[in-house]
């Protein structure tokens, strides 16, 4: 973002462009973003943009963490609700959770998706292993009897990344595979479970 906004009136011109922003790209793809299209949804003119977002890229980047922050906020909620669960279950809930979150917002984050090679996500996926890495470590604690569980970084950053990255391919798919989602989450929640209860 080009400046922070400070009073109220400024936070909600940059809410309501990156609300527009949305729009444009759950309904035409990320291919038809533009300042103009983005301005002209917002109702404001492209210099009132330009006082915020200097380019579409950064227009896509404040997307990115809105995403980012809805996928984090929902995992926390359900890892909150499912935290006394075997690892299983626990890893399905949070699954089913990420999953809720791809499919809001008239389809933006699975849009965003498709072209994740395309898009900067380190910084958000940095943001996004270090709450899950925290969220491991909680639940290992609530589980030192009857789950041993393993929260070791390496293992928590193998489970991570692998389960992210099998997310981002299923999502970025442009036609149907030869499963459902179901057998998806079942294969992944088994592949954590195994993962994290695991000796050394």
């Amino acid at each position: 973002m080009r400046k922070k906004p400070v009073q109220q009136r400024a936070r909600m011109l940059v809410d309501s462009l990156i609300d527009a922003a949305g729009e444009v790209v759950a309904r035409d793809g990320l291919e038809a973003l533009t300042t103009v299209r983005v301005a002209a949804r917002a109702g404001v003119s492209v210099g009132s943009l330009y006082q915020y977002f200097d380019n579409k890229n950064m227009l896509v980047a404040a997307l990115m963490d809105r995403v980012n922050a809805d996928l984090i906020a929902a995992v926390d909620q359900v890892a909150a609700q499912h935290v006394g669960d075997d690892p299983q279950r626990f890893a399905r809930a949070l699954l089913e959770a990420a999953f809720a979150v791809f499919e809001t917002r008239q389809g933006l984050a699975r849009e965003l998706m498709r072209h994740w090679h395309r898009l900067d996500i380190a910084r958000g996926l940095h943001r996004f292993e270090q709450r899950m890495l925290d969220l491991l470590r909680a639940y290992a604690l609530a589980h030192l009897r009857e789950h041993p569980v393993d929260p070791s970084p390496a293992r928590a950053f193998i489970l991570i990344n692998s389960v992210v990255f099998t997310l981002l391919r299923y999502l970025s798919e442009p036609s149907p595979l030869m499963f459902q989602r179901a057998e998806l989450i079942d294969e992944l929640a088994a592949m954590a479970a195994r993962l994290i209860s695991a000796p050394r």
